[in-house]
């Protein structure tokens, strides 16, 4: 829209006065405001994140090496948002999503997969207004039970007695 296609109130005009543009509806209705909307490839990322990790059986996105990388950042940048293993490729409005996952050991592959296919493109169409044309998921790991626990309770050995 070029600056002489804006409308613009004037002081000399004492009450301001609307027009459909588009004629698509009445005086007032947000519907009938034309513009664009642009959706970011992270805001896919960030709801592709939260979607997946809402699904029984997820324990992690992305490999180890990139969940480092996303504790990292988080820490320097203080961001609690980690999209680490979502990749999007976004254009006119379609997405195509790639997604790394850690499923629990236990839960059946197909079945997760499955899950994640029907609930992460509603996600993103629901909230972002973005068409998934394509879900790509990487199994990249599959957490054992009392992996972190075993971890977590284990003591470093004591360091070597100085001698004098």
């Amino acid at each position: 829209m070029t600056s002489a296609e804006r409308p613009s109130s004037t002081p000399s005009s004492p009450t301001p006065t609307a027009t459909s543009v588009g004629g698509a509806g009445a005086v007032g209705d947000p519907t009938a405001v034309d513009g664009t909307t642009e959706v970011l490839p992270s805001v896919v990322q960030k709801v592709t994140a939260f979607s997946a990790r809402e699904i029984p059986g997820v324990v992690a996105l992305g490999a180890s090496s990139s969940r480092a990388v996303g504790a990292v950042r988080q820490t320097l940048t203080g961001s609690t948002e980690n999209t680490a293993g979502v990749r999007v490729e976004l254009e006119n409005q379609t997405a195509r999503i790639g997604l790394d996952v850690e499923i629990e050991y236990g839960v059946g592959a197909r079945e997760l997969v499955r899950a994640l296919r029907r609930h992460v493109p509603k996600a993103v169409e629901e909230i972002a207004g973005v068409t998934v044309v394509e879900l790509n998921i990487v199994i990249t790991d599959v957490h054992l039970p009392g992996g972190d626990d075993a971890d977590a309770g284990a003591t470093p050995p004591p360091p070597p007695a100085a001698t004098l």
